[in-house]
């Protein structure tokens, strides 16, 4: 189901030479909560535009000079045939409308525009595209999985994804060459590299060794090699463990959302049992008061650091147990 914040975040794409209609348009969406809108004067560059974001919503002007609306739909098409944008015409010419909607246009606004209707017909553009790009992200669904579940793995995608993205580009050299460094590939170019180096410096092939055993320049070229696979290493590991520390904070605060959660159910469980006057057992009433008291984070950890200050002080104390 698509939700409204989805819908502002879409893309849009405003094409119009009159920079007064340009913005006049951005500031309308932009004040209805659209965050994502780009505009141009100039329609030679639309289809460049949409081939670098992929806009979810192109509101094109018809009559601009050099390259009209229609000529710009065309190109439209041969960027892409299988998955053609929406488009929304903007036009003062009523002969336009019909030709804009066979060139391949959903729909249309007249100028001068009004605002109201805008915001309307964007909204409900918008909202149908998105739908359709749903519907095809989830046509090859595994059927044994929920939606929520299908939901979940796709955000968890779109996370990592963001993150590598974001990644600065001496974060990715130290990435691929720590990959790299622990492949097979790498390995086998080891080993045919110290054969062929190790070969050439027997004097068996009519070529002076200029490495004689026992090999003090491959062992120095090693020993650098090691050095900075070494340095790759470590910066790999330090970006694996911001990566990790960002999933447990995550996990923390699921867990500390879901226990203030559980908690208040009880409580509402517990009024309700009285409210109707069930009665339990005094083992029982024991175990909903302590599930029903919430647990503040900060007790916990501090319980847990006592009880480690007290095992070590004494290991063998038998208490810690307890």
């Amino acid at each position: 189901m698509i939700n409204s914040a989805d819908i502002l975040k879409a893309g849009i794409l405003i094409v119009d030479d009159e920079e007064p209609n340009v913005i006049l348009l951005e500031r309308t969406l932009r004040n209805a909560g659209y965050t994502s809108i780009t505009a141009t004067m100039n329609p030679q560059n639309v289809c460049d535009l949409y081939r670098a974001n992929r806009y979810d919503l192109i509101l094109l002007d018809i009559r601009m000079p050099g390259m009209d609306g229609f000529q710009v739909m065309e190109c439209l098409k041969k960027v892409q045939k299988d998955d053609y944008p929406p488009v929304l015409v903007i036009t003062a010419e009523p002969g336009h409308k019909e030709r804009a909607l066979q060139a391949g246009a959903k729909d249309f606004i007249s100028k001068p525009f009004e605002l109201i209707e805008v915001l309307t017909r964007v909204h409900n553009m918008l909202e149908a595209r998105l739908l359709q790009k749903e519907i095809e992200d989830h046509k090859e669904d595994n059927p044994a999985l929920s939606n929520v579940i299908q939901r979940n793995i796709r955000k968890i995608i779109n996370v990592r994804q963001k993150a590598t993205r974001e990644q600065s580009l001496q974060d990715r050299i130290a990435n691929a060459m720590t990959a790299y460094s622990g492949s097979m590939r790498f390995f086998y170019v080891h080993i045919v590299w110290f054969l062929v180096w190790i070969i050439l410096n027997t004097g068996h092939l009519s070529i002076a060794p200029f490495d004689p055993y026992p090999y003090g320049f491959l062992t120095m070229v090693v020993s650098l090699e090691a050095i900075f696979l070494a340095t790759f290493v470590l910066i790999s590991q330090n970006l694996l463990a911001k990566e990790a520390e960002r999933l447990t904070d995550l996990g923390l605060q699921t867990g500390l959302l879901t226990e203030h959660e559980l908690t208040r159910v009880l409580q509402m469980l517990r009024a309700i049992q009285h409210k109707i006057g069930i009665c339990n057992d005094d083992v029982s009433n024991l175990a909903d008061a302590d599930l029903v008291m919430e647990t503040k984070p900060e007790d916990v950890l501090a319980e847990i650091e006592r009880l480690q200050r007290r095992a070590a002080a004494d290991p063998h104390d038998n208490r810690k147990s307890r």
